[in-house]
């Protein structure tokens, strides 16, 4: 399930706020006192039957829409008014064998804990994953969950060890193939510490024993979990407590999650519990962080909410405003604080460069996670950019600036000279979305995302198909732009030249700039003879359906033009959302996809 949209009205300090068409992945800003923290609990308040707002909850599966659940696509629920379906619904949800499907998660800005309790684990106790847990088991404080983890995963450890003891001792010879079949449960906790924290392994846990985890840094010396920054503590035990069930198709809410975070740690964060579940679940951020704001206001689904506003709504979707919006924009704040969270910028060129924004930021953290990533428009920006840059450096202590554009129609030759500076770097491929064109993960996202529920044709080898025959149509308009590009990269007219300037007179000076112009004009004219630019355009023709033969199109075609006809035409879907799921899938099942782009973030290092 997921929560579609939403009307709160007259729940202090909110008086009136509504937003609709809610994505997977939500961010709701505001500063302090704005109602972050009120509309969670009106959303939990809700969806545990007390309907403190309109809310309508939308399925996620093909069980949700089945007759005894939802029995549709939508509930729909009225403030004040109890809804049974949706009451019968999340009571139903029964959660043994560690799962967690079709519910809330709530992680609350309190994530101090005070006093740890390491009781002895009940070796007769069984399984802890052999009980099903209360339907409303994360609507709870999180705080007290984190106790309960520590409790389960030294009791599931200790069930696990009686276990093989048990069944070794009936078929001794079966040893491998018994521990084999009841893996270590800790293993999943342990890749992601070190996933979190490059450098440091948690240590083994021993359930005969309870204590505080343990863990090794670079210098491999046993440090207690408290040793941790803050920071690192409070996320590990986030991502903890949510790895204790695997919760799919589920609405998680987490309020201010860059508290004590640097915010390195707090994109971390978010980006491991978006792949929580097979990124099958709707996250909400309730934040004031600059930081996660700027880095995912393009998806269109980052909101403000005015304070100040009483009459109408109080939510603003920042993607939406314009220069009309002075009193909003004023209060949003129209510096974000770059500067100040990063020391390696990187100004990335593109008409979508606020939607790259997410792709680049992705990938340049399996790098450095101190890049931060900057739209700064078309590539004359980037120029512009780029003849200042140094200055820049000298400027402001302790950063440092790159630029990436796009290849566009360049050659090799003048890609070298462009990188020769090594501050600005070319794309190997066209555009960005010349990296979106794989069939496998274009598949698996369609399949991640039940599109293939919606379009039954859809296959590996039908979406190869549908892109190579998108790729064939746009061989026209793949020439006009190489035309475009060529004429403007070869033809422009020479800046005239005037020698000793000084020493002519004004009309000696017209004279000459007159004749130089005119001299320039007669050799442009002359270069671009019809019969001249009919060979140019003859052979680049050629060279395009050559492309299309030997794949190279992939590469040089416009990248921007087939991933937009491959989302609209084959999947059906949104862009931004098959783009988001893309690069999650991509850099998890086939990262040799972004290869390039990770070599060049690693070259900046």
């Amino acid at each position: 399930m997921k929560i579609k949209s939403f009307k709160i009205t007259d729940f202090k300090p909110i008086t009136n706020m509504s937003i609709d068409n809610l994505g997977s992945v939500v961010i709701i800003a505001g500063a302090n006192g704005s109602g972050k923290t009120r509309l969670k609990a009106a959303i939990v308040s809700t969806l545990q039957g007390n309907a403190s707002m309109d809310i309508t909850i939308e399925a996620t599966r093909p069980e949700e829409e089945a007759e005894k659940y939802f029995n549709g696509k939508t509930i729909e629920v009225k403030k004040g008014q109890p809804n049974n379906i949706l009451n019968n619904y999340i009571n139903s949800r029964k959660y043994g064998s560690g799962r967690y499907v079709g519910s809330l998660v709530q992680i609350d800005s309190n994530r101090s804990i005070q006093t740890l309790r390491y009781s002895a684990v009940n070796w007769l106790g069984g399984d802890p994953d052999d009980t099903e847990s209360a339907s409303n088991f994360y609507f709870s404080r999180f705080a007290d969950r984190w106790q309960n983890f520590i409790t389960y995963i030294h009791q599931k450890s200790a069930a696990r060890d009686k276990k093989l003891a048990d069944q070794l001792k009936k078929n001794p010879s079966t040893g491998e193939k018994i521990i084999e079949e009841n893996p270590n449960p800790f293993e999943k906790y342990k890749a992601i510490f070190s996933s979190l924290l490059p450098g440091k392994d948690i240590l083994e846990i021993d359930p005969a024993k309870p204590q505080e985890f343990h863990y090794t840094d670079e210098s491999k010396q046993s440090l207690p979990f408290s040793t941790l920054s803050s920071g690192e503590q409070e996320v590990i035990k986030v991502l903890f407590d949510v790895a204790q069930k695997e919760i799919r198709h589920s609405v998680i809410i987490v309020d201010e999650p860059e508290l004590h975070l640097h915010p390195t740690l707090t994109f971390k964060l978010i980006e491991e519990l978006k792949a929580i579940g097979e990124h099958t679940n709707q996250i909400i951020f309730l934040t004031h962080s600059a930081d996660l704001i700027s880095t995912y206001y393009s998806t269109g689904d980052v909101y403000f909410i005015d304070s100040l506003q009483t009459g109408e709504n109080q939510a603003h979707r920042l993607s939406d405003l314009n220069s009309t919006h002075h009193q909003i924009v004023k209060l949003v704040g129209q510096n974000l604080g770059l500067f100040a969270v990063g020391k390696k910028l990187v100004f990335v060129e593109g008409e979508n460069s606020s939607i790259d924004r997410i792709t680049y930021h992705r990938i340049a953290h399996t790098i450095d996670p101190e890049i931060k990533i900057i739209p700064v428009g078309s590539v004359y920006n980037i120029l512009t950019l780029n003849s200042i840059e140094e200055q820049i450096r000298s400027s402001i202590f302790g950063i440092d600036i790159f630029m990436v554009r796009d290849r566009d129609g360049l050659s090799d030759s003048q890609i070298e000279a462009i990188e020769q500076s090594g501050r600005i770097r070319c794309l190997k491929r066209r555009h960005i979305e010349n990296y979106f064109l794989d069939e496998d993960v274009l598949f698996r996202v369609a399949t991640q995302l039940y599109l293939t529920e919606i379009n039954t044709d859809l296959s590996v080898e039908f979406i190869q198909r549908e892109v190579k025959r998108i790729a064939e149509e746009t061989l026209a308009f793949n020439l006009y732009k190489n035309t475009k590009e060529y004429l403007n990269q070869n033809y422009n007219l020479k800046a005239p030249k005037v020698r000793s300037v000084d020493a002519k007179t004004m009309d000696e000076v017209k004279d000459e700039l007159n004749l130089d112009i005119q001299n320039n004009l007669t050799d442009l004219a002359s270069r671009m003879k019809p019969e001249n630019i009919k060979t140019w355009l003859d052979e680049e023709e050629t060279r395009l359906r050559e492309m299309l033969e030997n794949g190279e199109w992939r590469n040089y075609f416009q990248g921007k033009i087939l991933f937009a006809k491959i989302c609209s035409d084959v999947l059906k879907d949104d862009q931004l959302r098959i783009r988001q799921a893309y690069v999650d899938l991509a850099l998890e099942d086939k990262p040799e996809i972004f290869d390039d782009l990770v070599q060049m973030f690693d070259a900046m290092n």
